[in-house]
């Protein structure tokens, strides 16, 4: 056991930190998170997406409609391809996953001072796997909150008005605000791969809700939730 909790003594340890946030920011998210959250029908359901997309992105690598891949690049891609999602497929997909979480997990470094991070959840009616509108309003000050998923935050304010506004004009967001105690564990992706600004990832944790308020000052923001780490979960594949 290490770290983690994970005995990870039956999991193959050839794919790189590189390899794992490459495909991590890009859509195998989903199939992790969801794998952590217990939501395997969905994850399978989601991996057959992936898949397809990891597919045709090669097909414009080769038709020459993008610009090129590197080869290691290209080796990652079909690595992470199958023909159709059978019970060896899936296998292979949730030994993947389980070395990627291995990879982000063990990555991760201790922050030097107490900081805040910020999270945002847009709301879209029109995406039925967001998360509905008043779910916010369903929050108590007091409540405890567990995040069993690596959650994506942001060490600054701001970026929630970028994310989604060109493609929803009437978008609208709710917010934690996660205070975060030195010596607490984050991989901060900017120094490794750029995706979202000054985007970091938090191992599961449990934190309590602290204070809920209004943004007066963003009306597409609907509601702000302050809570407070309190522990890092341990992490169960299903």
């Amino acid at each position: 056991m290490n770290r983690t909790g994970i005995d990870w003594s039956n999991t193959k340890s050839n794919i790189k930190l590189e390899e794992t946030l490459y495909f991590y920011t890009r859509n195998d998210y989903l199939i992790i998170n969801n794998m952590l959250n217990g939501n395997m029908d969905l994850v399978w359901e989601l991996a057959n997406i992936v898949i397809q997309d990891n597919v045709g992105v090669l097909k414009e690598h080769y038709n020459g409609e993008r610009p090129p891949f590197d080869d290691k690049t290209i080796a990652w891609l079909k690595s992470r391809c199958w023909e159709k999602l059978d019970e060896k497929a899936r296998a292979e997909i949730y030994e993947t996953a389980k070395n990627d979480v291995m990879n982000i997990l063990n990555a991760m470094k201790p922050v030097k001072e107490n900081i805040t991070l910020y999270r945002v959840i847009i709301i879209d009616g029109d995406n039925g796997t967001r998360r509905p509108y008043t779910k916010s309003l369903d929050y108590n000050v007091g409540d405890i909150i567990e995040f069993k998923h690596i959650s994506s935050t942001c060490i600054s304010l701001g970026y929630e008005e970028i994310t989604g506004a060109e493609e929803r004009e009437n978008y609208k967001f709710y917010r934690y605000e996660i205070s975060y105690p030195v010596n607490g564990l984050v991989l901060e992706l900017n120094p490794l791969r750029h995706n979202e600004e000054n985007e970091i990832l938090l191992p599961p944790l449990k934190c309590k809700i602290t204070n809920i308020r209004q943004d007066k000052n963003n009306e597409k923001c609907v509601g702000i939730i302050e809570m407070k780490y309190i522990e890092r979960l341990p992490v169960i594949f299903n």
